[in-house]
């Protein structure tokens, strides 16, 4: 390069590399900065994507629970409108069998119109008349015939007192079972609300975990963006510093050219000194740092 290129000619080359190399340099030292604030993003990246998945997990769990919390509801819920329904099938029955107890008490009341007592008193008298007292058969037959129709009369005093203790009891198994479909009736009602409630939940939570899920996926997106951006600014980064290691080789190239250039110059001019010199003495003999100098090469000049 030397052989071809002048001094002034290499000094502009080498200028012209440094500036490439101040330049590369440079635009190194953006490249670096640039990379570290891509990995700081990547880094702030990370700790959101993985602040959303432990959200998402943090919702899922919440989901579970809820779902299951819903499901003990509903199945709860279930038993009760089950048991609600039998009470009113049951309480439908006694209402029923109350309305034909009633019926039959009216029916035998109409026929019995004498306190049990007064009856019971009748037959005692008839039945002391009779073992106690001397009868035509007339007598006695007529007697045992009124103590039959006493008796019967007894008889259906008795079932009507069985019938109105049976409604008495029939009645109060009615209000019982009332009062335990109205507190079935409220409980279902406050379980379905619960049910609504947990219903509502659910909904809220999918909705949300939608929503973050949206954001995990956009970040990953954004963290598959700035890995591709990464891994391009690293790509650039490796050409501009083997751009910068030829031009720094290249530049010390042409230094060492300048170098010998100028030592060659000086070289010349020794030599041309040292003619002159030959050309004004008489002795044309060489001394040896003249003969070093003009049958030498640029590497004896430390010598001379």
């Amino acid at each position: 390069m030397s052989d071809n290129l002048s001094i002034e000619e290499l000094s502009r080359k080498a200028d012209e590399i440094s500036h490439e190399l101040v330049e590369t340099r440079e635009s190194i030292k953006a490249l670096k900065e640039k990379r570290t604030e891509i990995l700081n993003q990547l880094a702030k990246l990370r700790g959101e994507k993985q602040k959303l998945l432990d959200e998402i997990r943090s919702i899922k769990s919440k989901i579970r629970e809820v779902r299951d919390e819903r499901r003990k509801l509903i199945e709860e819920y279930r038993n009760l409108t089950k048991e609600k329904r039998e009470s009113i099938l049951q309480l439908k029955a006694i209402k029923d069998l109350l309305s034909s107890k009633s019926i039959e008490i009216q029916n035998l009341t109409r026929e019995v119109k004498i306190p049990i007592s007064v009856i019971k008193q009748k037959v005692e008298e008839i039945e002391w008349t009779i073992q106690t007292s001397v009868l035509t058969p007339e007598r006695e037959n007529s007697l045992i015939r009124k103590l039959k129709a006493y008796t019967m009369l007894l008889n259906k005093a008795m079932s009507i007192r069985e019938k109105k203790e049976e409604a008495l009891e029939l009645r109060a198994t009615y209000l019982s079972l009332r009062t335990k479909v109205s507190e079935l009736v409220e409980k279902t009602k406050k379980l379905r609300g619960a049910i609504d409630e947990k219903t509502k939940k659910l909904s809220e939570l999918r909705d949300q975990l939608n929503q973050v899920v949206s954001k995990y996926d956009n970040v990953k997106k954004e963290l598959e963006a700035k890995r591709k951006e990464l891994e391009e600014s690293n790509k650039e980064l490796t050409i501009r510093s083997s751009k910068l290691n030829a031009l720094r080789s290249q530049y010390q190239e042409i230094l060492d050219a300048i170098e010998k250039a100028k030592r060659m110059q000086i070289l010349s001019e020794k030599k041309s000194k040292v003619a002159k010199d030959v050309e004004k003495r008489e002795k044309k003999r060489l001394s040896i740092e003249e003969l070093k100098i003009m049958y030498g090469d640029v590497e004896d000049l430390d010598e001379t």
